[in-house]
């Protein structure tokens, strides 16, 4: 139909997207539409801290709670342990957690992997206590994203890869 998709994008690893991704742009190819203009992005859980162990600490109590009441729904989940969280805030995966560099990096990361034109962080809100959630949503406004604004400006300028970001 020529529809714009957004992927959630909540466990697992960055990787395992890709076919999902390919797809997409296949089926839009053989119905007509023009690739340049079908848009994919991506929504990922995630958390920031201006102290990047402080963040994986704080966030796994929250995740953990989520994850295993998801887990009761759906038969093939199962609840999380500290080392599938590590696994999946760690390079390869896909829930973003740490300070403002290692966030953006990572967004970047999962930008280019997967092709995608826009990425949304999605911060717990009744989770966390308030004031925490918004100096995340300032560390990732005032921080992260002029980091992976300014890291796609720069690289168009070398290539056609290029993101239309709302100012």
């Amino acid at each position: 139909m020529g529809l714009p998709i957004v992927y959630a994008i909540i466990g697992g690893q960055m990787d395992a997207f890709k076919p999902l991704v390919q797809l997409y742009r296949v089926v839009a190819e053989k119905t007509g539409h023009k690739l340049s203009e079908m848009s994919v992005s991506a929504h990922s859980w995630g958390w920031l801290s201006d102290d990047k162990e402080k963040a994986i600490k704080e966030y796994f109590y929250p995740t953990k709670l989520l994850v295993d009441t998801i887990s009761k729904e759906r038969p093939q989940w199962t609840g999380m342990t500290y080392e599938q969280y590590l696994e999946s805030i760690g390079e390869n995966g896909v829930i973003f957690v740490g300070d403002a560099d290692t966030v953006a990096d990572k967004i970047i990361k999962m930008m280019e992997l997967l092709g995608l034109k826009r990425f949304y962080l999605h911060l717990p809100i009744a989770s966390m206590p308030h004031k925490d959630v918004l100096k995340a949503i300032e560390i990732y406004g005032k921080e992260v994203v002029p980091k992976v604004k300014k890291y796609f400006k720069d690289k168009s300028k070398l290539n056609d890869f290029s993101i239309k970001w709302k100012e």
